[in-house]
This record gives C-alpha cells, sequence and structure tokens, in this order.
C-alpha cells in the first residue's frame, strides 16, 4: 500500500519536532522535580542542603538546555549569562519556603545571583536601546535580546488583550483607496453566545471551587477571565479587520489570527464548489471561523503565511467566508485579470 506523501513528510517531521522540543521539556521536567524535592520533609529538615541541590540542578539544566538549543552547541556569552539570570530568578523565589528562607541566608550565592541579574540586565537594556537608536521597532528591538517566539506570543497577547479592553469604539481598519470585506456579521453572535455560556460555567465552578480551595477557585477564575478577554479580543479583531482588496493585493485577514497579502497576479482561479477534503487540505488557508467557506481562491503560487498561533507554512488556496462574497468576487475580478476569464 502507498503511503500518501503529506502523511510520510509527517512522519519524517515527528522525530525532528520530538528531538527539537527535547531540550525544553526535559530541562523543565528536571526543575519541576527539584521543586518538588524542596516540599519534603527531608528538604525541611536538611534546608541548606536542599538549598545547594536545587540551585545546582536549576543552574545545571537551564546550561545544558541553552548548550543543546546553540548552533554547534557553542552558545554565546550572552546566552549563557542569560541561563544563569533565569536559574537565578527560579532559585531565589521558586523552593519551598525554609529553602528558600536558607538560599536567602547565603551571601555568595545571594551575591552570584544578583551579579548575574544585573549583568544580564545592562546588557540587554544597551542592545534595546541601540537597535530603537537604529530606528526599530520596539518588538523588532526585543528580539535581539529575547527568543523570537517569545516577543512574538508577548506581542500578540498585548495585542489581543488591547482589543478585547479598548477596541469597543475602534472602526474598521480600512487604508485609503482599499476596499474593505467583512466577514464579522454571522460569527460574532455564536461568539457572544459561547461567551454568555462560559461565564455562566465560571460562575458555578468558582462557586463549588470555593467550597473546597479558595486559591484554586481565585486562580481558576484568573484564568476565565483572561480566556473570556482572549476570545473578545479575537472577536473585536473580526470585526475591525476585514479583508482587504489594496492596490499592491488580496489581504486576507482574519482577525488577529492570520494576515497575508497575495498578490493579484498570484490568483489563478475562483471556486464556488469544493468539498472537505480541499478546505481541509494542508496547504489551503482556512479563513472560515466556525462556518463554511464560500469561496475558494486557487493560487498559482506559493503564499507563505504566518499564524498567530502555530507555525509558519505555505499554502496553494485560500478559503474565505466574505459576508457579502458576491459583492467581493466581483471587485477582485475587476482587480485581477486572470479571474475574468
Amino acid at each position: 500500500m502507498t503511503v500518501p506523501a503529506h502523511i510520510s513528510h509527517m512522519e519524517r517531521q515527528l522525530p525532528a519536532r520530538l528531538t527539537g522540543l527535547a531540550p525544553i521539556i526535559l530541562p523543565l521536567f528536571a526543575i519541576a522535580l527539584a521543586r518538588a524535592m524542596t516540599f519534603t520533609e527531608w528538604a525541611a529538615a536538611n534546608a541548606v542542603l536542599a538549598a545547594l541541590l536545587f540551585a545546582w540542578i536549576v543552574a545545571d539544566s537551564l546550561l545544558l538546555a541553552t548548550i543543546a538549543k546553540a548552533k554547534d552547541r557553542k552558545p554565546g556569552l550572552r546566552a549563557i549569562l542569560g541561563a544563569g539570570a533565569a536559574a537565578s530568578v527560579i532559585v531565589l523565589v521558586g523552593a519551598a519556603a525554609p529553602v528558600r528562607e536558607a538560599i536567602h541566608g547565603m551571601p555568595p550565592l545571594l551575591a552570584a545571583a544578583a551579579l548575574t541579574l544585573a549583568l544580564f540586565a545592562a546588557w540587554s537594556g544597551a542592545l534595546i536601546v541601540r537597535a530603537l537608536l537604529r530606528g526599530a521597532s520596539f518588538e523588532e528591538a526585543a528580539v535581539v535580546v529575547l527568543p523570537p517566539k517569545l516577543v512574538r506570543f508577548m506581542s500578540a497577547e498585548s495585542r489581543v488583550m488591547r482589543l478585547a479592553l479598548l477596541g469597543w469604539r475602534r472602526e474598521q481598519d480600512i487604508p485609503e483607496g482599499a476596499q474593505g470585506f467583512s466577514y464579522h456579521r454571522f460569527l460574532l453572535p455564536m461568539i457572544y453566545v459561547f461567551l454568555a455560556l462560559q461565564a455562566i460555567e465560571l460562575a458555578v465552578m468558582h462557586f463549588l471551587l470555593m467550597q473546597w480551595n479558595t486559591t484554586v477557585a481565585w486562580l481558576w477564575f484568573a484564568l476565565g477571565v483572561a480566556g473570556g478577554l482572549w476570545i473578545i479580543g479575537l472577536a473585536q479583531g473580526f470585526r475591525i479587520h476585514p479583508v482587504l482588496l489594496m492596490e499592491q493585493g488580496l489581504r486576507v485577514r482574519s482577525g488577529v489570527m492570520s494576515d497575508v497579502l497575495v498578490p493579484y497576479d498570484a490568483l489563478a482561479a475562483i471556486a464556488t464548489s469544493f468539498g472537505a477534503e480541499e478546505v481541509k487540505a494542508a496547504d489551503t488557508l482556512n479563513h472560515a471561523v466556525l462556518s463554511w467557506p464560500n469561496a475558494m481562491l486557487e493560487l498559482d503560487r506559493e503564499v507563505t503565511v504566518v499564524p498567530l498561533i502555530g507555525a509558519e507554512r505555505t499554502v496553494r488556496r485560500i478559503a474565505l467566508r466574505i459576508d457579502e462574497s458576491a459583492a467581493f468576487l466581483e471587485a477582485l475580478a475587476e482587480r485581477a485579470p486572470r479571474l475574468r476569464d
């Protein structure tokens, strides 16, 4: 039996992905076990020894992870300093109370941690300032000193929360000379119903958890509120960021989840009839959310998509859900000569 090419490719990628995750997962696992050890009776009775053991495991785990992830297994000085700074924070605040008190009673260890944190902060701050002076945005400057994926995540979190809290009165983002086509009218009512159900569930769970443990109840409540704000922010993004027909090409936006510019000369055909296999294909960007697409654009070349969540990928088709699809397809055909045939 012949194995489909995309399945074979995924099978080959799996070991590589697991290998790439190992330097992240294994150190976190070791640190979690070391932290759990500090809460044992043995650690309470031997606080100094437990403190030294905890500090050694944390520092060693992060250093080994830094070496494993570095190119040619040769991390730079700032990367090593960053691992030391992260280890210092975990050691100073992460242990159980008796072990933490023992750590705070070791002046040499405190001095080493403070010096490491100060050096890393000063070096990173200098790099950020230099990048900003060269005209880089704050996000671009942050990438100089922090992992790009972390910066991207923090930027996305900030953007979504700003939309959730401050986006209610914002008008649709339609640049001058562009045509905007909404896709949120059918979507927002479903999202708000889901939010109402989530609020009811959150209130019930909070009440039940309060009978058991107030700390857990308030943690659950905080997570629920954060999740609700995330959904509100995404909903606002769907409203504020419509699909655009611009001079440069078709800009397909799905709120803050994805944003890709497709040149008009890359559009090969439009299909209004298609099956689930095409919509769910790995090389299809499915713009429809909680619904079925009403148009499919075929591309004659690969286009790169960098979603808010998930890895970068290339697509050859774009499945769209537009509120006024007939007007959209007519306007698109006027700008893309190949689609008039």
